[in-house]
């Protein structure tokens, strides 16, 4: 008696009823066993009471495409088949003993009778229902995110496919953006805006900077020579289709990382000086992200072959990046980049098959379009 006394005490439902007030009640709860394979009851039945795990193991799954998804094994003191005993709805889920096994029942009735008695045991129940909303919430923020990270880097891939890039390219480019917004996560003034979902968002969504080039004509994109004002003027609109794409999405799905998405896409070819594009922002009102990003992509760039320029070696990349501080690139961030610039190197080398950090230095000027 006192063991299944201590049993319900230490249950997420009734653990703020004293052992004094559990043995008052400790009759309104049956005793029953189940073999293995036992159905305890089926999905869509209408409920009778909720369970109390005593021994053995408790599967619950649901029946989808005509296969089982399991949902959770439960094991002794864990708690089953409340959420339809307080909303009377259909059982939404089938729990089957995996192993003979025995479970403490409450009817819908004596369940009621305990509520009565026992205000603290509601307010214990709306405790446990909020612990387990959150819990669903992050575990379901979790797969979604999985299941986003590999949609977002599915559509980068055919995006930069039309490109003549690589994959080497979208994972590098991840890569630079994950280590400077970490590294600016240290920094005591950014310690609030840059936390672990910033740096992880932003490596999320990172690939999806140049999706807006689905709306470039191929001639544009891979075209070998020097781009005429027109054709120029339709490479740059690249940014504002990547924003318009995001936008669209975000009437949808309102998710955070793809608002940091849309930002991406659209203003990493700003420069800090005002004077880049789509909408010309200057300074601090260019989104965090962004001027992360434009560090990143023309960093890339530089050291990259492309269809109009051989690669920059490492030496000469610097060079050029430093020229362009407080101009096209955020003074602080390009300082902490130099900081770590050997780290950087690291993850081109990493995602890099065929290494361009020893070649021939070019001397042509990286394009535009591909650089900031």
């Amino acid at each position: 008696m006192n063991e299944l006394i201590s049993l319900i005490k230490q249950s997420s439902l009734f653990s703020s009823l004293s052992v004094e007030e559990i043995g008052e009640i400790r009759d309104l709860f049956a005793s029953i066993t189940f073999d293995t394979d036992d159905v305890i009851f089926n999905e869509g039945d209408p409920v009778a009471g909720l369970y109390i795990v005593v021994t053995g193991d408790i599967l619950i799954y649901r029946h989808m495409g005509g296969g089982e998804r399991e949902l959770k094994h439960l094991s002794s003191g864990e708690v089953f088949g409340e959420m339809g005993t307080l909303t009377e709805a259909q059982r939404s889920a089938t729990a089957k003993a995996t192993c003979a096994s025995e479970c403490l029942e409450v009817s819908k009735e004596n369940f009621n009778l305990i509520l009565d008695n026992y205000r603290k045991v509601e307010r214990q129940i709306m405790k446990t229902l909020i612990d387990r909303l959150k819990s669903t919430e992050e575990n379901a923020n979790h797969y979604i995110l999985q299941a986003y990270k590999s949609l977002l880097l599915s559509l980068s891939s055919l995006a930069e496919s039309r490109d003549n890039e690589t994959g080497g390219h979208l994972h590098r480019v991840q890569g630079y953006c994950r280590l400077l917004a970490a590294k600016l996560a240290t920094q005591q003034q950014f310690s609030e805006q840059v936390n672990e979902h910033f740096v992880e968002s932003i490596h999320t969504v990172a690939p999806m900077h140049d999706i807006g080039k689905v709306g470039v004509p191929d001639a544009i994109l891979q075209k070998p020579g020097k781009l005429t004002p027109e054709e120029f003027a339709v490479m740059q609109n690249h940014s504002k289709i990547g924003g318009d794409i995001f936008t669209k999405v975000l009437k949808e799905i309102a998710f955070p990382t793809f608002e940091m998405g849309r930002n991406l896409a659209q203003h990493h070819h700003e420069r800090y000086d005002g004077n880049g594009y789509p909408d010309k922002l200057a300074g601090e009102a260019i989104p965090l992200e962004a001027r992360i990003m434009a560090l990143a992509d023309v960093y890339d760039a530089l050291l990259s072959k492309r269809v109009y320029k051989p690669a920059f070696t490492h030496e000469k990349a610097c060079e050029i990046i430093q020229e362009g501080r407080g101009t096209q690139f955020d003074p602080l961030l390009t300082d902490l980049m130099m900081a770590h610039i050997g780290e950087f190197e690291a993850i081109y080398k990493q995602h890099t098959g065929n290494c361009n950090l020893l070649g021939e230095e070019s001397q042509e000027p990286v394009r535009e379009q591909d650089s900031s």
